[in-house]
């Protein structure tokens, strides 16, 4: 579709801008410059927008009067200014933050679906800003997410480098990853497609802990991770983003967003090029895997009277990576002499959201999928194509002041078609779901002190009936500086074994389903305390969670029979419990940091039997020091984290618990001009490495060969160096 025809239909369809509105625009900066990811909203209106990475916002089709505007981000305290706004004027104004750890002012939407500031929100919801994914130099939001407290990166194969997000010690598969509040990434997407999410097309990340299947279905068990994309309307005309490393790594993004009256669109792609083989432990097998992926993201935003919103989206994702030895090459993939693993994926996304031209609030969001994959393990050959269709019409009505109703219908379609080794599997090659649902939520909020909220979720599978999802949030405001957060709810997961459970694929075990697989069940509890801590003039803020999950049938990989891998439901129940400690503290001046530690014991229980669950580390630890030197335009940021040790597969002559082990990483940028940026990055500052992550790796054909005991880094300390331009 053509810039022309889209200006036409935007102006036909959505109607120009009135003549008795007006627009501000403005930059907002703290003591050392301009602010990323303020919220800039008129709460009487319901309108807002964001700072880019130039503290720039502009918002759009402001009726003409007095409003008054709130400026709020994560780690600043919040502002707020009456400001009159004339007919046809297009103000600019200027707001200096003043730096603060009350990280409770930022607007989400992943906890009830609706807009809300964290501190008002009956469900926790941690934000993480760019800023801070941008602080460790990743190429994709999984290898940034390492970074997050109670978040681990699960690398499920050694040569191909298969990942999966965990939290709180669940397996990936139940952890929903959603673009714009949209599930998409399910099935195939949760093993390769994941990596495709490039962070210079990232606003911000929401992640919420826990069962949330009453607003977002069956993936999302274990938590929900909310990307939210950049709004056009807020982003440079210009921005270049290039880096190479000493791995010989390159990685360039380019970002366009040309300015028009009547919409706003913006253009995005992402290069990145690996085809180094880099041995450092002496396996014969590459370290990191050989890859070239490319992607390219178009988002359009259109003006519409009254500010509804109308958002259309879609991304294209290709990606060709290679693992294995030395002498392999795609040429020879599927060969049984050289041993490699070869995956090209080719995905492409849509979703839009568009709200109706009512009050109360009606809207559908819409997204579709499709997922090509052809693979090689070795001489084993897996292709698949995956297609899914989501609708989701959400109404939502304030009841008077003390009451909030949220209505919602979905619908989910999804394709999937499988062959192994050119074999079409009975009833394992080809699924056809489709997934009606209703779902209710209620707030009631009859005091400044306390909110409650309970929820409702039925969805009905054909092979399993309906299946039911409540939930219930309680806040309470126990004082200014204390708020206790109360949640309990019930999930469910329908398994795609195939898709998740990569380990089926890959490596030498033969897989035996014991039985039919029925969907898995939780109930859990979390209880969360927010506690402010004023200190002299600086304000630490902390969060203590204790979170505690009950599975009945889940699916667990049964690793004690020789040469073979058996799934079936789990003959007893197991438990994921533990507690998270976070703690952020900014000060006045130019430094801030920030620390977060999870203890956790996640484990099954089998005919009397208790068994930790492998690749749950008991102790996993993060942490984030920043210093700006103002004077000199340079600023210092020092990540990292700690994994404890974790049980892993059980092999011969191998542990059977992981190495302690901390990777962690420098940064330093130097602000060149007000445009661009100069940055270097060591990553992997202490050069740990897990020395021996593949099982047998000298006979790759034989049974004995396994690529699924990975639980450390395997690539090696290397330096990355950058250029940032942009120009508005």
């Amino acid at each position: 579709m053509n810039f022309s025809l889209l200006s036409i239909v935007a102006i036909l369809l959505l109607g120009a801008e009135p003549e008795s509105n007006g627009s501000l625009e403005g930059t907002i900066t703290d003591h050392s410059g301009p602010v990323i990811g303020v919220n800039v909203g008129i709460a009487d209106l319901g309108i807002g927008s964001s700072t880019n990475e130039e503290g720039y916002f502009r918002i759009q089709n402001i009726p003409a009067g007095e409003h008054e505007f709130t400026f709020s981000a994560v780690g600043y305290k919040t502002v707020k200014e009456s400001i009159k706004i004339s007919s046809g004027e297009l103000r600019t104004i200027s707001i200096q933050l003043e730096e603060t750890t009350l990280e409770m002012d930022q607007v989400v939407v992943t906890g009830t679906m609706r807009e809300v500031y964290v501190k008002d929100s009956p469900v926790k919801v941690n934000v993480i800003s760019q800023k801070l994914l941008q602080k460790s130099s990743e190429s994709n939001l999984m290898d940034a997410v390492c970074y997050i407290n109670g978040l681990y990166n699960q690398v499920g194969c050694g040569v191909c480098e298969t990942n999966s997000v965990r939290i709180n010690g669940m397996d990936g598969p139940y952890t929903a990853i959603l673009i714009d509040g949209m599930p998409i990434m399910g099935s195939l997407a949760s093993v390769y497609g994941l990596n495709g999410l490039n962070p210079s097309i990232i606003e911000s990340v929401e992640i919420m802990k826990g069962p949330n299947s009453t607003l977002y279905g069956s993936e999302a068990m274990g938590g929900v991770i909310n990307v939210r994309t950049k709004d056009p309307a807020d982003a440079p005309l210009v921005q270049v983003d290039f880096y190479g490393s000493s791995h010989l790594e390159q990685n360039a993004d380019v970002a366009f967003a040309p300015k028009t009256d009547h919409f706003q669109t913006l253009l995005s792609a992402n290069v990145l090029h690996l085809d180094e083989f880099i041995d450092h432990n002496n396996d014969n097998f590459a370290d990191v895997t050989q890859k070239t992926r490319f992607s390219v993201f178009n988002k359009w935003s259109f003006d519409r009277q009254k500010n509804k919103v109308f958002n259309l989206a879609g991304k294209y994702y290709y990606e060709e990576r290679i693992g294995g030895t030395s002498s392999f090459s795609s040429e020879l993939k599927g060969s049984n002499e050289v041993y490699g693993e070869y995956i090209k994926t080719n995905r492409a996304e849509l979703f839009s959201t568009y709200e109706f031209a009512t009050d109360p609030l009606l809207k559908l969001d819409m997204s579709y999928s499709y997922h090509d994959q052809e693979s090689y393990y070795g001489d084993y050959n897996y292709d698949a194509q995956q297609q899914i269709a989501f609708g989701n019409l959400i109404y939502s009505k304030k009841l008077g002041k003390k009451h909030n109703l949220l209505l919602g219908a979905s619908a989910r379609h999804e394709t999937l078609d499988q062959t192994f080794n050119n074999i079409k599997v009975d009833n394992g090659s080809e699924v056809r779901r489709f997934i009606p649902g209703v779902f209710s939520q209620y707030e009631y909020k009859p005091t400044h002190w306390f909110h409650g909220l309970a929820g409702m979720r039925v969805d009905h599978y054909e092979d399993h009936g309906l299946i039911a999802s409540p939930r219930l949030n309680l806040k309470f405001d126990v004082t200014d500086h204390t708020t206790l957060r109360l949640n309990g709810g019930t999930g469910f997961r329908i398994v795609n074994l195939f898709t998740e459970e990569h380990e089926a694929l890959t490596g030498s075990r033969e897989v035996v389903l014991s039985e039919d697989l029925n969907p898995e069940r939780s109930i859990n509890g979390t209880v969360n305390l927010n506690q402010i801590v004023d200190i002299g003039p600086t304000v630490l803020n902390m969060d203590f969670d204790l979170f505690y999950t009950h599975f009945s049938n889940q699916i667990l990989p049964d690793y004690s029979f020789e040469n073979e891998i058996r799934y079936s439901n789990l003959d007893g129940h197991s438990v994921s419990r533990g507690v998270a400690i976070s703690a952020a503290h900014n000060f006045p001046g130019p430094f801030q940091y920030s620390v977060g530690v999870t203890l956790q014991d996640v484990f099954s229980k089998e005919n009397g039997t208790k068994e930790q669950i492998n690749f749950a580390p008991p102790v996993n630890g993060v942490f984030s020091l920043s210093y700006v030197f103002t004077s000199m335009g340079l600023a210092v940021d020092y990540t990292g984290r700690v994994v404890g040790r974790m049980h892993l597969p059980e092999y011969p002559g191998r542990s059977s618990k992981s190495n302690l082990f901390t990777e962690q990483n420098i940064k330093l940028t130097q602000t060149l001009s007000g445009s661009t940026q100069l940055y270097m990055s060591v990553k992997n500052l202490f050069n740990y490495t897990q020395s021996n992550p593949l099982i047998s790796p000298d006979r790759p054909f034989s049974d004995d060969f396994a690529t699924d005991y990975v639980y450390g880094p395997m690539q090696s300390r290397r330096v990355l160096v950058g250029l940032r331009f942009t120009y508005r």
